[in-house]
């Protein structure tokens, strides 16, 4: 399931990057693109202490081949633009000797220095000065090496649930109450009148459109970011088996659809070696981690603001044990 997800979402940084020079155009066509994506199918929170690196620190060399780390992000920005703060990053780690997939969570209060401004979360690397901006604080903080990223506007989410049909998803009442402030806010933010259009009117496990599915996944202040999380996880997984039902003809339909709001520096010769590993494992192994790891974070509001504060060691040296089975 996972493989061929994670597959499409290669092609979709792929396609734009196929070069078309004047003799020749190296487009796909819908049949040749299906076709592809039939051979991909067939083959087959205690706390504890906390520390801030010092300024002189530097990153140790990662050395690690067969391993290609690509970081996945949602922006948060309700316009169509790719700029603001990255609340959604996911270091997606595939290994092309053991078939392995991990997945690396960051949360977004997470408290780090950024280079060149000073202290903050870690999301608000990306606003500050792009995907290159934020890789190189993952990079400095927590030892990461990041071989490219694939951004995309968190804004998409509600577009996507829409062209599925919608998603399911069990809403409290409690919930319900946050989800609706949050979707008229949205409405608000984007003109439309009135701003209570598309409310949920009752609690309970029922489908979602796209607009509450989006509003859901951002709920925040009712509980915490680490259930925010896990909201937006349970939402993931709902959207990802509806699209894995989906025919190969309506997969490459959306794919068209959202090709162009993809952002992304991944090239052709990467992606072609990305898609060439993947079509030859017959067995994808998923795993996930959440950074900062249990035991190795202290909860702090430093001036009225909410931090999550890593010991930084200890995280990495859990990323270290769980990427590449270091462990110090």
């Amino acid at each position: 399931m996972f493989k061929k997800l994670f597959c499409l979402l290669l092609c979709l940084v792929l396609l734009p990057l196929l070069p078309v020079s004047a003799e020749e155009s190296l487009e796909m066509n819908s049949d040749e693109i299906t076709q592809l994506l039939w051979e991909m199918y067939q083959s087959e929170n205690a706390e504890g202490d906390f520390m801030v690196l010092p300024d002189d620190y530097t990153v140790p060399t990662a050395g690690k081949t067969g391993i290609y780390n690509l970081l996945l992000l949602g922006i948060d920005n309700y316009t169509s633009a790719l700029t603001g703060r990255s609340d959604t990053m996911i270091l997606a780690s595939l290994n092309a000797y053991t078939g392995e997939l991990k997945l690396v969570s960051f949360m977004r209060d997470t408290y780090v220095q950024i280079p060149g401004r000073g202290y903050n979360k870690l999301n608000a690397a990306h606003s500050f000065g792009g995907p290159s901006l934020l890789i190189q604080t993952m990079e400095q903080s927590f030892g990461v090496h990041i071989d490219g990223y694939l951004a995309v506007n968190l804004g998409l989410m509600a577009e996507l649930v829409d062209a599925i049909g919608g998603v399911e998803a069990d809403v409290s009442a409690d919930e319900l109450k946050k989800l609706n402030g949050i979707l008229e806010y949205y409405n608000w933010k984007v003109g439309v009148v009135p701003s209570s259009t598309g409310r949920l009117e009752q609690p309970g496990k029922q489908k979602l459109t796209g607009l509450q599915a989006m509003s859901y996944a951002r709920i925040r202040k009712l509980d915490s970011d680490f259930v925010r999380v896990e909201r937006q996880q349970e939402l993931m997984l709902d959207i990802l088996n509806t699209l894995l039902q989906m025919d190969l003809v309506s997969l490459t339909r959306m794919m068209f659809l959202y090709i162009g709001k993809v952002g992304t520096d991944v090239t052709m010769s990467e992606g072609a070696s990305l898609l060439s590993t993947l079509i030859n494992i017959k067995q994808l192994h998923i795993s996930t981690l959440r950074v900062p790891v249990a035991h190795a974070y202290a909860s702090r509001t430093i001036n009225e603001t909410y931090y999550v504060v890593p010991n930084l060691q200890k995280n990495q040296q859990e990323i270290d044990a769980f990427l590449y089975g270091v462990k110090e």
